[in-house]
């Protein structure tokens, strides 16, 4: 089994589309009749029971050192809907949500609730935020696993869709209708126990390249083999060819948590290849395990790369550096790059970066526009260095206003994706920036992101940047990634369905959602 662990810092990528059950408040169904919610939940889909003794269930967790731990459970009944799969754990309230495991009978969970009712309860989706004036919100699509990345050729009849474990999904949007077409353990090697798919793009030529994190276990120290798959896509045959390894490198996995990885990918103006490698530490810090290296970030960490798509091997170029993890990023009118970035466990705020070539935008010497050093083991920087600071926002949303600015947005809210929209859009958003908020992820940290936000872009006299910020959607489930495509059309994507920070033991599945322009 391989786990997903997408991004920011403390997400565990959970497998998805799988709900299990098979005991009531009561005890056991009679008669194998399954629980009344769990067939209120399946609604008109047919579902089954399976054979206990003919379907081994394993449980993935994390360790206190974040290494993956699989461990076999005991299971009272198995319950199956599609390619959900519920499972009520012997001799005790728990039920496991899982899928089966590919070429076997095993049934694989890393979800878990203390009961059928919390089950339950996390199964629901919210209802939809109100949309803005002259705008549409619906829902397109419900997902079978854990997305992470949107990717389209922009027409908006196609989107593609990447789950957290390697698995893409053809999505039809006007038809609304979901086909597999890759398979994430058919393409990547076996040996890797845990696995963290995180960039999609779709080249002018139809080849997906996707960005995919490995942790090799038995390596020390223990290592992220980064790789980028090239597929072709074939639309008449609505099917995608057997991805090819077209970059591999490594360097070694992070601590604790903070393994950000390879993720976001796209072809710039110049027609390059860029590419965000987040940090592999929260600030540099250098663990307490052997098989971890203690060295902090390394060349190819924590930097914005550049590659030649033509190349057919191509060679990685760092582009900025300082950056601990820029999830999304587009260009500019002039040119530019703006970028997302995710601060640290150290209520440092969330960053947008206006970033260019050679520049180093302060990870891990400094964060925001503080003055102060963030940890006790933060390094001091190298002579001579200087750092670009983040855009300064002057609100009215993402925690800062006219009289206390921030640079950028509330600490922990986890800013995702970002798009420059056009004159495709109502007048009141041209030339400006949507951004996505994940949410928060710490423990006892306030209830942040969640949300869908509009930023207003404008350089001051003195040559550094502000913005004017403002809430667009809210709530959303932990939106994830935003997209792009057709006329006057956003493309979100739920990671899951939460509005809050309710930790990942009882987390499912999102969706995909349209924003359209009502002409």
């Amino acid at each position: 089994m391989r786990s997903r662990h997408p991004h920011f810092s403390l997400i565990v990528a959970l497998l998805g589309a799988a709900i299990v059950l098979s005991l009531d408040a009561g005890g056991l169904a009679q008669g194998g009749r399954a629980p009344a919610p769990l067939r209120r939940l399946a609604g008109k889909q047919r579902l089954r029971r399976l054979p206990v003794a003919e379907h081994p269930v394993r449980e993935f967790t994390f360790g206190a050192d974040r290494q993956p731990i699989v461990r076999s459970v005991n299971a009272s009944a198995i319950w199956v809907v599609g390619r959900a799969y519920y499972v009520r754990v012997a001799g005790a309230s728990d039920w496991l949500v899982g899928r089966r495991a590919s070429g076997g009978k095993t049934i694989e969970c890393n979800v878990r609730f203390p009961s059928l009712e919390a089950m339950v309860a996390a199964s629901a989706y919210k209802n939809l935020p109100e949309a803005p004036a002259g705008m549409r919100l619906r829902e397109v699509v419900r997902l079978p696993d854990f997305p992470v990345r949107l990717a389209s050729d922009g027409t908006g009849k196609t989107l593609y869709v990447l789950m957290v474990n390697g698995d893409v999904y053809r999505l039809d949007v006007r038809g609304r209708r979901l086909q597999q077409v890759l398979k994430g353990d058919d393409y990547h090697e076996v040996g890797a126990l845990q696995r963290q798919s995180l960039g999609l793009m779709l080249d002018g030529q139809g080849r997906l390249h996707i960005a995919s994190n490995e942790r090799l276990e038995e390596a020390r120290p223990i290592t992220n083999r980064v790789t980028i798959f090239r597929a072709q896509t074939r639309l008449k045959r609505r099917a995608v060819d057997a991805p090819q390894i077209w970059l591999r490198t490594s360097y070694p996995w992070g601590i604790g948590a903070f393994n950000h990885g390879v993720n976001h990918m796209a072809i710039g103006p110049d027609g390059l290849m860029y590419v965000s490698s987040g940090s592999r530490t929260d600030g540099n810090e250098p663990g307490d395990d052997p098989k971890f290296f203690k060295g902090g970030e390394t060349p190819t960490t924590a930097a914005l790369w550049r590659l030649d798509p033509k190349a057919e091997k191509p060679t990685i170029e760092i582009y900025a550096r300082g950056l601990r993890n820029a999830f999304g990023f587009c260009w500019m009118p002039g040119g530019d790059i703006i970028a997302t970035d995710n601060g640290p466990n150290a209520n440092a705020p969330g960053e947008l970066n206006i970033v260019r070539e050679g520049r180093h935008y302060g990870f891990p010497f400094e964060f925001a526009d503080w003055e102060k050093k963030p940890y006790a083991h933060t390094p001091d920087p190298p002579a001579g260095q200087t750092f670009e600071r983040p855009i300064l926002s002057v609100g009215p949303a993402g925690g800062a206003s006219a009289e206390k600015p921030l640079s950028t947005v509330d600490a922990h809210s986890s800013p995702g994706g970002i798009v420059y929209v056009g004159d495709d859009f109502p007048a009141r958003y041209r030339g400006g920036y949507f951004f996505s908020r994940f949410g928060d992820l710490l423990e006892g940290s306030k209830r942040v992101g969640y949300d869908l936000l509009f930023a207003r872009v404008r350089r001051r006299a003195d040559g550094l940047y502000q913005a004017r910020i403002e809430t667009v959607l809210e709530p959303l489930a932990r939106p994830v990634d935003i997209h792009l495509s057709g006329t006057g059309k956003l493309y979100i994507l739920e990671y899951s369905r939460q509005h809050d920070n309710q930790g990942f033991s009882g987390n499912l599945p999102g969706r995909v959602l349209e924003l359209s322009f009502v002409q």
